[in-house]
């Protein structure tokens, strides 16, 4: 179990080099390149609503055969995606071919990690096994989404496109070797819906709208304050600082409680301050943001390992790619049909709290806490 540990470790830390040099941009990217906000939002829309069929699909493609085929399947949409965003066509039908591509390689991205990470992460006693993987992955993020930064402030997106590719494919190696439990698990999707504890499907959610911000919030940092990469770079790496600092605090403590619902509040409090702020002291928020979306993730995925009520790690899986799409379609669509940044994420807080309000009113699960 140790040594798949320290395998998966070596692919968490090579596979996010790559995807941060170029992922964490993608909608500024667009932004810069001429595409209004609503259509960068209809291509987050269009990538998770082609996402609810691909996890399904992938799923039970890597159930049959190898979850590392559904990866390189992943990885080589990716590429593929690289090579169109440097030949940019501002056209809906541009959006919808990125979305595609885009989605493609999440689902087969993420389904498979999440795969291997609920192999070699015990049930029990999740929390440092798993700080110990967001550590590889944080510290990679902060080098490569500064250096992702600089290379397309002053080249373009082919040098990261030939970075990324090589580094991707170098990352599946370690997948290789990684001894898993055997699978081709009979997928029974809806009886498993029914069986979960509804209150972590609300958690599970309520977590996903983090992403969401993560990807509408470089577009108003650069209307509000600056109209860089490297702007955008050093956020994400404050924020990644923040989180390897305080990675073994949070280790230890969220053993005896989870803090996802103080998290959660705190989250929202940290959004609605950084709408007040036009100059760089937003960059002193995103540190305690970090440090905030640490406790949240550690929170929700102690929730992740520790309390499946009996599901196998392939409905879970599942599940949580299902839940995760399709929560991200229906806050997304609105947004559509909105023009002004800040509406838009006001908008999500709003859906957030309203969540966080329907999760601390339905009875707690033992199994939860």
């Amino acid at each position: 179990m140790k040594d798949n540990r320290i395998k998966f470790n070596i692919f968490s830390f090579i596979s996010t080099f790559a995807r941060s040099l170029i992922e964490i941009f993608i909608s500024l990217y667009l932004f810069k390149n001429g595409f209004p906000i609503n259509h960068i939002c209809l291509f987050y829309l269009l990538e998770n609503l082609f996402a609810i069929p691909l996890s399904y699909i992938f799923v039970k493609t890597g159930e049959k055969y190898k979850y590392s085929i559904i990866m390189c399947l992943g990885i080589v949409s990716f590429i593929i995606l690289q090579v169109i965003l440097n030949n940019v066509i501002n056209k809906i039908s541009y959006i919808i071919l990125t979305s595609i591509l885009y989605s493609i390689y999440r689902r087969g991205y993420w389904v498979s990690r999440r795969f291997y990470l609920t192999n070699v992460i015990p049930q029990r006693d999740s929390s440092e096994s798993f700080s110990i993987v967001v550590i590889f992955s944080q510290l990679s993020s902060i080098l490569s989404g500064y250096l992702g930064a600089i290379l397309l402030d002053k080249f373009n997106m082919l040098s990261l496109t030939i970075i990324s590719s090589i580094l991707l494919f170098l990352s599946v190696l370690p997948l290789v070797n990684i001894k898993y439990k055997s699978t081709n698990t009979k997928i029974e999707l809806i009886k498993n819906l029914k069986d979960y504890d509804k209150r972590n499907y609300i958690a599970f959610s309520l977590y996903e709208l983090n992403n969401l911000l993560t990807f509408i919030f470089p577009i108003y940092i650069a209307i509000y304050i600056q109209n860089s990469y490297v702007m955008a770079g050093s956020i994400n790496a404050i924020s990644n600082i923040a989180i390897l600092i305080f990675i073994f605090i949070y280790g230890k403590i969220i053993k005896r409680k989870n803090y996802f619902v103080l998290s959660s509040i705190l989250f929202i409090l940290m959004c609605l301050i950084k709408l007040f702020l036009y100059n760089y002291l937003i960059l002193v928020i995103y540190f305690f943001e970090g440090i905030v979306k640490l406790m949240q993730n550690q929170s929700v995925n102690k929730i992740y390992f520790e309390n499946r009520n009996g599901m196998d790690s392939t409905h879970y899986n599942l599940i949580y790619q299902l839940l995760e799409s399709a929560i991200r379609v229906i806050v997304v669509f609105p947004l559509v049909f909105m023009n002004n940044i800040r509406t838009m994420i006001i908008f999500v807080l709003i859906i957030m709290g309203l969540e966080l309000l329907i999760y601390s009113k339905m009875k707690k699960s033992k199994k939860l806490y």
